[in-house]
Order: C-alpha cells, then structure tokens, then sequence
C-alpha cells in the first residue's frame, strides 16, 4: 500500500509539473511548431524519423550507429518476438537460455545476463521511453502494434542513462488515431500444433481530440522436444498480452496513457544432451550419463522433472507534452511489475537429485522523466531533464536433494534456501545540444549526472555443506558517474553524412544475491567504457540504395563477468577488455516490385588484462588477457529479399526470403572447446499473395532448410563426462491469414 501511494503521490506531482506551463502555453500567441511524424517509413532509410535522441530527427541526421526496423518491415519479416530482432540487426544476438529471467543480450561483443537481480544490465530495452528493469519483461512479451524498433549500438547514458553503456533497444508502439480508423488481424496455423492470432484496432472516439487503440496476441505451440521419462512433449509455448492506449491532442496540449499486461505459461526450457566425454555411464560415482541415440538434434531429453516458464507482468505509463512557447516540457511516468516463478531439473537427467528448484523473482519500478526540448529550426538546439527511478526486486530460491542417489555428504531433504531484496534508485540531471558551426558541420554535445543508492538484503539458510549458512546479511553501496558524449557530424551532400564521436559509458555495481559458499567478493564494482566510433550513413544509386557503416573502438574498465576467487567463480571485475570492429548495413530498392536489405558486422572483443579469470583444464584463477570473451560471435550476417508480382488488377503475388549467419561462440569463459557453438546460418522464406484492400495470404517457412544448430551448452553439475543445453527450433511450415484496413 505504502509503495502504490508513493506512485499515486509522484504522478500528481508529475502532472501537476505539466499543468502550471500548460496554463502559461495558453497565453502564449506564438504558433506551434510542427513536428514530423514518428515513423515515415518508405523505400529509402533516409526517410525515417526516430527519436534515438529524444526529439524527432531524421535517421541520417542522427550520429549513432542504430538499426531503425519500421512496422511494415516488422510484418513482412515476421517480427514478432524480442529474439526475432537479432535477424535483422548487425552485432547484435538475443537468447532466451531457459526460463524468462535467462533472457540475454549480446552486443558488439558485450553480453548481459540477469539471472542476478543485483546485477545490472550493460544493454538497456526501453519501451515507448520507459526503461525495463530486467530484459525479461520486455523479451517474454509478444509484439503487438509496433510501430518501430530502433536498436542503437554503443554507449546511450547521455539521455537514456544507466544500463546503457553497450547500446539499447528501444521498442516504440503506435499512437492512437484520433482521425481515420485503422487496424490489423492475423491468425496464424502451423506444424507443431501452433497457432497465433494477434490483431490492434485504431481510431477516433472524439473526432481530432481522442483516439484509443487496443491490441491483443496470444500464441500456443506444441512442444518440441519429446521427453522420453515422461512420455510427452515438452518446450511448448503458452503466451497471451493485451495493449490499450488513449491519446488526446489539443492546440499546445496532449496526453498519451497506456497499459498493458502480458502472461505465459509455458513448459520451457529442457536441456538435452550436446557432447559426452570419457565414459557415458559414469558421472563421479553418483548418477549416469547416458544420452539418448541421435543426441543433440534427436531432440530428446531425459529429464525426469519438467522446467516451467510461468511469468506474467504489466504497467502503465503516460506522457505529457506541453508547448511553452516555442519549447516543449514532456513529462513521462511509468509504473511496472513482473513475477516469474520457474522450476528447474538442474541435474538435466533421469536421477531425482535436484528435482523441483524453485525460482521466484518478483519485480516492481517506477520512473518519472522531465525534459525540456528547444524547437528543431535553429542553429543552437538542445534537450535537458531530470529523471528519477526506484526499483524493488526480490528473488527466493529453494534448491532441495532429492531422493535418488547422491554423494554420501548431501542427504535427501537437506535444502538450501536464500532469500534477497534489492532496494535501488537512481537520480540523474541530464542535457544534449547541437550547434551548427556552419551550413555542413555540426557539433553535439551532451554530458549526464547519475547518482545510484542500492540496498541489499540477503538471507541464506542452508543445510548443504557447499552452501553456508549464513543467515542475514545487510549491505549497501552507493555509485555516482558523469557520462557523457561529443560527436561532429559533416554533410558532405543532401544524402552522404559522416560522423565521429567520443562518448563515457557507466553501469553500476551490485551484489551477488544467488547462492553463495564463502561472503568474499559478494560486492563488485561499477563498469566504465569509453567509445570511439565513425560513421558514415548515404544514398546512392539514384536514390535506390542506402548504406549506413560504422567502424567503433571501445575500452572497457572493471567489466563485470565470472572470476575465481580462491574457492569458487564469482561475479567480478575485469581489469580491462576491448571490443573493436565494422558495422554494415543497407537497403537496396531498384524497383517498386523488388527490395533487397542487408546487414553485417565484424567484432573482435578480448581481455587485455584479467588475471583472475577461469581457464579450460586449470585449478584455480588463470590469466586470461588476450583471450576472447565468451559469448560473442565475431561474425554476423544477415539479408532478406522481396520481390512482387502483379497477379490480377488489385492482387499481387509476393516471394519473401531472410537469411542470417553467425560464427561460432564459446559459451564458457574457460573457451572450454565442448561448449563451443558452432557457426550457423537460418533461412526463412514465405510465398503469398496481397490484394489491393488490405487482405493476404501466405505460406511460410521457419528454417526452412531445417538447419541443426546448438544455442548454448553446460558442463553437467556432478557429471563429469557430459554437457547439456539447448537445441535450435526445427523447420515449422505454416499458412498466416490477415487482414490491413
């Protein structure tokens, strides 16, 4: 009660904020500003407006390396979830590995993994401006009237803040009509018994003043992997979300309000067998190992006990603009809650030894940003706010023995159980200008002041001799940083930029709030890097062809990864690592029948100095500088085609193909050869035909070359001599029907 009061109290005073400038706007006589529209999305990149910068701009204005994917690409390339994303954007891969809080995100070589409520995030998601606590909430969500994504690679703390220091994405949904009634219904029927149907509808309710907009999805699938202990499909899918807004304009006033809500229940993510070594059926002495025939791509698991994904969550948020003259004050507030509570077979075989591992984490954060927004047609622009933040997070976990065999110290029933809180908040005062130094070249600027409070309460109760007993313990930390940002920008032409910049990263430190054996290391220190980049971002080819490339070199100090303390590997920190390389990307239209997009991306990311890290084969810390940081693919590779073809008066015939490649990883820091990921590439495809009013039919094909390909893999725990993790989806044919008005 106490904690929704608070929210209750902070949104008066955010819109009392609004309506004191709001009366004074009134009196003004000055005429408003008008101010492109969110999203013009056409054949050539050059053309779309995004707010990577919090103001309306051109793409090829905007000094940020960023992929920007519009609605209509969103359609036509079956963009329907967060992990779709990573198909389409260069250095860029998203994964769920197991339940929702294993949600991950790797960007030119940075990866951030959550599983640790006191462990922040190096990539940040946003959407519709509100910054998501966890990747989790916005990665379990289906995509629903999405206007745009815009994923901007490198660090954004300057006006997006913290958790920000490898780049973003930022998930931008429709605004309400308040003139014309628009929308959209699909259903989708496919192999493994799915079936989707997701739709928004738009319009007017007062005609030029209110508009609403609702949208709803729910998606079931099958299971895709048979477990054979428990003779039945497994790793189904179960979601369903709901999104409503309402939007009302005036002369110098409007208010967008929106919520949302959004829940799965699915049976996800069993592991199967990827690699066993030495003898198959024995693991230490305490449970065997022995893999079905035709593991991994048999898609078989041996699991005893199932692994749920059930997580649910929602929010609401509203934002105010207000012109001042010719300014404009915008307030956004945003209230959120997530839960998932998942249980887990970690021993991943046939052996009842830790059955039924209980997660829990409950999250809830609001957020409050003022910013004042000089007019767009001058030399001297500027953005400046304030901007507040509290997040509560709590994980419970219960890992228990079970009754089968075991090591003779462990004994059935004996359990370890911890229990953790996270009290964060952050404070920031920001502010970005741009300054025409002549007609061609222009110089930005922006710095932002963070300051970070973190308290931390951890309980761990235990009568595993690994774990300790340790009862409560109390900490708290407190992190302030100055980021900031200095690009120039030079239009050579209409249609050719360049740009250099030079910008700070930060991310705070934290607290290990899972189990623990020993309290040495329990706290770890904030991250800081530094980014050097150029850019160049053109149309050519008689203005068929965009190219926007990048080429970045960043510095990373105290970065937050896996060392080994003495005893046991721990979240800490690396001294220093580097991550460098090239970024392509383009879109290619010679006709209004053909397209061509297209993607790609070069990443070298090593440690220069981490002595402290793990290493394959070795007791205890080993040096790890020059080596390569787990999880980053140096190569990635992406393409799609369309092409159209008149079938009738009013009715076309389309054939649409994607590709993305990506090389191998090392999933373990150790660059242990047996969890290595091999290279792989997925393509899609889809044959359909549109009419003139709106209607389509497709068949359509995911993986179409049914592509076998391992997405992560782990070290069996008291199994020597085998790994599991998870399998690629298979090949899934299916017919999607829709509807456009």
């Amino acid at each position: 009660m106490r904690y929704n009061a608070y929210i209750l109290r902070a949104s008066l005073l955010a819109t009392a904020a609004c309506a004191v400038p709001f009366s004074a706007a009134h009196a003004q006589t000055a005429a408003p500003v008008a101010t492109p529209p969110a999203d013009r999305v056409s054949d050539i990149d050059d053309e779309i407006v995004v707010t990577a910068q919090k103001r309306a701009q051109n793409v090829k204005d905007v000094p940020i390396a960023m992929t920007v994917i519009g609605g209509k690409r969103i359609e036509d390339n079956q963009i329907t979830s967060f992990h779709d994303i990573e198909r389409i954007a260069p250095s860029f891969k998203s994964l769920q590995l197991g339940d929702a809080r294993a949600s991950t995100m790797n960007m030119r070589g940075v990866s951030s993994v959550q599983g640790n409520p006191g462990r922040h995030s190096s990539l940040g998601v946003f959407v519709d401006g509100i910054f998501m606590a966890r990747t989790g909430m916005a990665s379990s969500q289906d995509f629903l009237d999405i206007e745009r994504i815009e994923v901007l690679r490198g660090p954004q703390g300057t006006l997006f803040g913290m958790n920000t220091a490898g780049g973003l994405v930022h998930i931008i949904t429709r605004k309400p009509s308040v003139s014309d009634v628009s929308g959209r219904a699909e259903v989708v029927v496919g192999e493994y018994d799915t079936l989707e149907a997701r739709g928004y509808l738009s319009g007017p309710i007062v005609e030029g003043k209110l508009g609403a907009s609702v949208s709803m999805a729910k998606s079931t699938r099958g299971g895709l992997l048979y477990n054979s202990v428990l003779d039945r499909r497994v790793d189904d899918e179960n979601k369903f979300s709901v999104r409503g807004k309402l939007f009302y304009t005036a002369d110098k006033f409007d208010v967008l309000i929106s919520g949302d809500y959004h829940k799965e229940t699915s049976i996800c993510c069993s592991a199967v067998f990827t690699k066993v070594t030495g003898t198959p059926t024995t693991a230490s002495g305490f449970y065997p190992v022995t893999p079905p025939p035709g593991y991994p791509f048999s898609r078989i698991t041996i699991q005893d006990g199932l692994s749920t994904n059930p997580n649910s969550g929602g929010g609401v948020s509203m934002e105010v603009n207000v012109d001042i003259g010719d300014h404009k004050l915008t307030s956004l507030t945003g209230w959120r809650r997530w839960t998932v509570r998942s249980v887990n077979d970690p021993d991943s075989v046939d052996w009842n030894f830790l059955n039924g591992f209980l997660i829990y984490q409950a999250h809830k954060q609001f957020s409050q940003e003022l910013r004042l927004t000089s007019p767009a047609e001058q030399n001297l622009t500027y953005v400046a706010g304030l901007f507040f933040y509290d997040r509560r997070s709590r994980d419970y976990e219960d890992l228990h023995i079970g009754p089968d065999d075991r090591p003779p110290v462990l004994v059935e029933g004996q359990a370890a159980i911890t229990d953790s809180i996270v009290k964060d908040r952050s404070y920031a005062v920001f502010g970005h200008m741009e300054y025409k130094l002549t007609d061609k070249l222009t110089l930005a600027a922006g710095a932002r002041y963070t300051w970070e409070p973190q308290k931390f309460s951890f309980d761990q109760k235990s009568q595993i001799y690994i774990y300790p007993n340790f009862g409560q313990i109390y900490r708290d930390r407190t992190d302030k940083a100055l980021t900031w940002k200095v690009d120039l920008r030079y239009a050579w032409t209409p249609e050719l930029t360049t740009y250099a910049s030079l910008a700070r990263g930060f991310k705070p430190g934290g607290m290990t709030m899972t189990r623990v054996s020993s309290l040495s290391g329990l706290m770890f220190e904030e991250e800081r890097n530094l980014n050097y980049e150029l850019g160049l971002k053109g149309v050519f080819l008689d203005r068929t062809l965009t190219v926007n490339a990048a080429a970045f070199y960043t510095t990373y100090n105290n970065f937050q990864t896996t060392a080994f303390d003495g005893t046991r590997y721990i979240t800490a920190n690396a001294e220093e690592f580097i991550t460098k390389g090239v970024e392509l990307e383009g879109h290619w239209a010679p006709s209004r029948r053909f397209s061509l997009s297209f993607g790609a991306s070069y990443v070298d990311a090593h440690y220069t100095d981490f002595k402290n890290g793990q290493c394959s084969g070795v007791t205890g810390p080993c040096d790890l500088s020059g080596k390569r940081l787990n999880g980053s693919a140096k190569w990635n590779v992406n393409a799609a085609a369309s092409y159209t073809a008149p079938i009738t008066d009013g009715l076309d015939g389309y054939l649409r193909l994607d590709y993305a490649w990506k090389s191998d990883i090392y999933v373990a820091q150790d660059l242990n050869p047996f969890t290595r990921m091999p290279a792989y590439g997925v393509l899609n495809g889809r044959i359909g035909v549109n009419s003139a009013d709106g209607f389509s039919v497709e068949v359509f094909a995911k993986n179409l070359l049914d592509k076998n390909y391992l997405l992560y893999a782990y070290g069996l725990p008291f199994g020597s001599g085998g790994y599991v993790g998870y399998v690629g989806a298979p090949r899934l044919f299916g017919i999607r029907v829709s509807k456009s008005f």
